[in-house]
């Protein structure tokens, strides 16, 4: 990590990219972590749609690239052709702007829309603990546990995973009151509404995410900790290692 001064005005904004998943969603938000202005847009490859989202929030949220206080893009887990165009066009945007440029895990942004999602709460119960689920092809899923950790924040309880579908409740604390969303929990629906059934003390929830203003107000926390990232070595956190076909022997 690079330190970074912080803005002498304490006024700004932030851009926000997230490619995880076939949505690719960006975000205008204020140094205080309010959207100003967000896109998003559903395909099969974010290469031709991304840059135009880009333009098209900083035009409505009256911002130039070089004015921004910092760029931030989703990591991972997801996939693969997404994060590497996420990253490289939030680097494309950084580099000539000399701007901050930050990296935020996709499924700690997706715990945020999950612990920001109204859901009643029996008194007397412990609080909630999210339950973020991205895709991961091959009939799995990346997951792990957050629980809130104050206003905007989220922390990790324990590592990150990829597993199948039917592992992912076993895996997680008996008595823990779970809240399970995400395409990877819409996609195993079936397998994971079972298991809840079987277990109790969790529900699957329907969240979009993870949202480009959960990367930014992530990426805020670090910002005001005068984090970055350096623009020559961040790379994507696929959650495993990308296929690779080798080239056949003449």
């Amino acid at each position: 990590m690079e330190p970074i001064g912080k803005s002498s005005s304490g006024a700004g904004h932030i851009l926000a990219i997230e490619t995880a998943t076939t949505t690719a969603r960006v975000a205008v938000l204020d140094r205080a972590g309010v959207r100003r202005a967000a896109r998003e847009a559903t395909a099969e490859r974010h290469s031709s749609n991304l840059l135009r989202l880009c333009d098209e929030v900083l035009r409505e949220a009256g911002v130039a690239p070089a004015a921004l206080d910092a760029i931030a893009c989703g990591a991972g887990p997801g996939s693969f052709t997404g994060l590497r165009v996420g990253l490289a066009v939030g680097k494309g945007l950084a580099l000539p702007t000399a701007r901050p440029f930050l990296l935020v895990s996709s499924l700690a942004a997706l715990a945020l829309d999950i612990l920001r999602t109204t859901d009643t709460v029996p008194p007397g119960s412990p609080a909630p603990i999210a339950v973020p689920c991205i895709d991961a092809g091959k009939g799995q899923i990346y997951a792990g546990l957050y629980r809130n950790d104050g206003p905007n924040m989220v922390a990790a309880i324990g590592d990150e995973w990829v597993l199948g579908p039917e592992e992912l409740l076993p895996a997680a604390p008996p008595d823990a009151l779970l809240r399970i969303a995400g395409n990877g929990a819409d996609r195993f629906a079936g397998v994971i509404d079972a298991g809840i059934a079987a277990r109790g003390g969790a529900r699957r929830l329907e969240v979009a995410g993870p949202t480009a203003e959960s990367v930014g107000r992530l990426a805020l926390l670090r910002l005001a900790r005068g984090e970055a990232d350096s623009l020559e070595s961040a790379v994507p956190a696929y959650g495993r290692a990308p296929d690779i076909t080798k080239p056949k022997r003449g």
